[in-house]
């Protein structure tokens, strides 16, 4: 057998293997990697308490730095530097992200909960500057995220407008208008973010674990846990591998009242999608 025949043939058995893998595993070897990236579980609300990380939530909402150094190892925050309206980033804002851009505790910043265009036409530049200093500060390992609720605003804040790097999608399905939960209210919202320009892996899946029977105001219902199930395998069918997911929420407020921390069963569902993704 001669030198080229040697090579020829070792570079055919290669590619062999390789052409085996892809159909093994359905993917290249960078997109596996990708694959393999485990998805952050985002809890918000939690108002002090500690058991949602033994279901498997590592990501929590924080709002002050003397707060980060409670974070039990593998549990990270979602700082909380959040405008309705959000503003350009100014030199408040730097200096609170510069004290920030290496602390490994912040995994990203909350900029902004559910902006509209309509109130706020600068919304997505002053995005923009926020996102753009954020990622410039933490050399790209912090991340930007916001969350947005109407269609009408998926578009100027897109991440090719607004550069966050995350949007949450809070379509709410369990409701008084829709006791058995309308879960194709999910596909419509991925399928608008997606024709508006939000790239499916900017997509954060936001989970409904609230209701509202103990509320002033009743409008949405607490799903039971089979509902609860039916959702998280739906967002997991439109966005399989997303950078975090985000409940909503533990702890009780003014407008959500019941919650997760209230519900046992719906904590088991959660755990356990957590742990085997179903």
């Amino acid at each position: 057998m001669t030198r080229t025949t040697k090579i020829a043939l070792g570079a055919g058995l290669l590619g062999l293997l390789a052409s085996l893998v892809v159909a093994l595993t359905g993917t290249s070897g960078g997109a596996q990697a990708e694959a393999q990236t485990p998805t952050r579980h985002f809890v918000a609300n939690l108002q002090g308490a500690t058991a949602p990380f033994a279901l498997g939530y590592n990501l929590a909402d924080k709002s002050s730095v003397s707060s980060l150094s409670a974070l039990p190892t593998g549990v990270q925050a979602v700082f909380w530097l959040g405008q309705k309206c959000p503003s350009p980033a100014d030199s408040t804002f730097k200096a609170k992200v510069d004290a920030l851009a290496s602390n490994p505790k912040v995994f990203a910043y909350y900029l902004s909960d559910e902006p509209h265009i309509g109130d706020c036409p600068g919304g997505p530049a002053a995005l923009r500057s926020r996102a753009d200093y954020i990622r410039a500060a933490s050399g790209g390992r912090q991340k930007s995220f916001i969350v947005l609720s109407k269609v009408a605003d998926y578009q100027p804040f897109a991440p090719p407008n607004s550069h966050v790097d995350l949007v949450g999608l809070d379509p709410y399905p369990c409701s008084v208008a829709n006791p058995q939960c309308d879960l194709g209210k999910i596909g419509e919202k991925v399928s608008a973010a997606r024709a508006a320009g939000v790239p499916l892996a900017a997509i954060v899946p936001v989970y409904q674990a609230f209701g509202q029977e103990r509320a002033t105001s009743h409008y949405y219902n607490l799903p039971t846990a089979t509902q609860e199930h039916a959702i998280l395998t739906e967002w997991k069918r439109l966005v399989p591998s997303p950078v975090m997911d985000y409940t909503y929420g533990w702890g009780n407020q003014g407008s959500a009242n019941p919650t997760l921390v209230d519900s046992s069963a719906l904590q088991k569902v959660f755990a356990t999608f957590f742990a085997t993704g179903s």
